[in-house]
């Protein structure tokens, strides 16, 4: 029974550890601009810090909305053309290299 214990005691602490490292390199990405998405990178996307991830409409054209903040992939992008956002949302979601 102990052993069993301990065996399971240690399983759980190797994911914890695991989801811990995955936590920590992923970013979340806010938009500082609000107004109506026109565009956004695909999810799986690798980018460079300072690539455009999300744009917006405005009245001269489009604007960047949220850029990346780190090299890495895409794993989530939570917003989609057309939907209103406002400054300081999460956007997207970058694995770190």
């Amino acid at each position: 029974m102990k052993r069993m214990l301990l065996i399971v005691g240690l399983g759980l602490c190797v994911l914890l550890g695991a989801h811990t490292v995955m936590a920590r390199s992923m970013v979340e990405v806010r938009a500082v601009l609000g107004g109506e998405v026109s565009w956004t990178e695909a999810a799986g996307a690798r980018v460079a810090e300072g690539c455009a991830l999300v744009c917006i409409k405005t009245l001269t054209g489009e604007a960047v909305a949220a850029r990346s903040t780190v090299t890495g992939t895409v794993r989530e992008v939570k917003v989609t053309p057309g939907t209103k956002i406002a400054p300081g949302v999460v956007v997207a979601r970058v694995v770190k290299d």
